[in-house]
C-alpha cells in the first residue's frame, strides 16, 4: 500500500491551487498559513522569502521551489527588505487586492499550492519534516521529475487553455510528492525517523500491515512472525528505526484515523472506537485524550464549529 497517501488522507489533508502571482517592484504578499503545508514555485524572475523560521530572507530564482512543512505566516517579496505596505492573501486563496504588475515593469512570478491539515496531526511523519525545504533549480538533474514538472507548470500558467486548472493542480501534486520523497529518502539526518524506517524492508512491511488494517488486534508476536523476525528482534529493530515501540506506533495510527472519522462522519463514538481497533469507547477515549489532549467528543464539537472558518479548506 502507499503509506504516504494513507498518512496524508487520515490527517485530513485538503489542497488548493493559489494560482500565479505576479510581483512588481517593491511588492510583497503575506501568506497566513498556520495550518497548511505550502510551497511556491518561482516561474519568472526572483523573489525573497521572509519567514520567522529563517534567520534572514532567502532569495529564490526561476525554477526554485520552497516547501513550507510547518505552517507559519510568511511573506514573499520582490526585495530583501520589506516595503512599507505588505498585502495579505485572502481567505479564498485567490485575491488579496494586489493586482498584476503593469506590462513593461520589472516583475517576478510564482505559482503556489497549499495542502492544509486543519487539526494538528499526531503521526510522527509531520513532526519530522523541516520547517522549510528549498530545492534549487540547479540541484535537479536533466530528467528529474521536479525539474520537468516545474517547466511544464511555467508553460501552463503562462499560456492557460481549457483544463489548465486541472493540469496545474496535477503538476503541483507531482512537485509536492517528489519533494516529500526527497525529504523522506534523506531522513533529514535523523537517526530515528519514519522516513528512515521506510528504507528497511522488514519495518516497512510491518508498517504496511498496521496501516492496512489498524483495527486488527495486532500483537508483537504476530507482527514479528509476519515480517520474519523473532518477537524480541522485531521489537528492538522497530524501536531503533522509529524511536517508539510497535504497539505505541499502532496507537498513534489508530488515533490519527479516529480524528479523520470524527471529523468526516457522524458515526457514534462506539462505532469509531471499533473501527480503529478498540473494544469499547472508554479505552478509546483514554488513548485519544492521551495523544491529543482532549476527549474525542470535545474534538468533534470543536472540529464541527471550525468547519465554518473562512480559512478552512473544504
Amino acid at each position: 500500500m502507499d503509506l504516504l497517501v494513507d498518512v496524508l488522507r487520515h490527517a485530513g489533508m485538503q489542497r488548493r491551487v493559489l494560482h500565479q502571482r505576479v510581483l512588481s517592484a517593491a511588492a510583497a504578499l503575506e501568506f497566513p498559513c498556520e495550518k497548511s503545508f505550502g510551497f511556491h514555485v518561482i516561474t519568472q524572475g526572483r523573489v525573497f522569502l521572509h519567514s520567522p523560521a529563517m534567520p534572514a530572507p532567502v532569495e529564490l530564482r526561476k525554477g526554485d521551489v520552497a516547501l513550507m512543512a510547518r505552517g507559519c505566516r510568511h511573506v514573499v517579496a520582490s526585495e530583501a527588505v520589506l516595503p512599507g505596505m505588505v498585502l495579505t492573501m485572502g481567505a479564498d486563496g485567490r485575491h488579496a487586492g494586489a493586482g498584476d504588475a503593469a506590462q513593461g515593469e520589472s516583475r517576478s512570478a510564482m505559482v503556489s499550492g497549499a495542502y492544509q491539515v486543519w487539526n494538528t496531526p499526531v503521526h510522527p511523519f509531520f513532526s519530522e519534516l523541516p520547517p522549510w525545504y528549498v530545492l534549487r533549480a540547479d540541484e535537479a538533474g536533466p530528467i528529474d521529475q521536479i525539474e520537468l514538472a516545474v517547466k511544464l507548470l511555467a508553460h501552463e500558467v503562462a499560456r492557460p487553455e481549457v483544463g489548465s486548472e486541472t493540469v496545474t493542480q496535477a503538476l503541483l501534486d507531482i512537485i509536492f510528492t517528489q519533494i516529500i520523497r526527497k525529504i523522506l529518502s534523506r531522513g533529514d539526518g535523523m537517526p530515528q525517523s519514519w522516513g528512515g524506517a521506510l528504507q528497511n524492508a522488514q519495518i516497512r512491511a510491518a508498517l504496511e500491515l498496521m496501516h492496512g488494517d489498524c483495527a486488527h488486534e495486532w500483537t508483537l508476536e504476530e507482527l514479528a512472525r509476519r515480517v520474519g523476525l523473532s518477537r524480541a528482534g522485531f521489537a528492538q529493530k522497530f524501536k531503533l528505526a522509529l524511536g517508539t515501540p510497535p504497539l505505541q506506533y499502532l496507537t498513534t495510527l489508530r488515533v490519527q484515523k479516529a480524528m479523520d472519522l470524527l471529523s468526516n462522519t457522524g458515526d457514534k463514538l462506539e462505532a469509531v472506537s471499533q473501527a480503529v481497533g478498540y473494544r469499547d469507547a472508554f479505552s478509546f477515549s483514554k488513548a485519544f485524550k492521551k495523544l491529543t489532549g482532549i476527549p474525542p467528543k470535545e474534538f468533534r464539537l470543536r472540529d464541527h464549529r471550525e468547519k465554518g472558518d473562512a480559512w478552512r479548506f473544504q
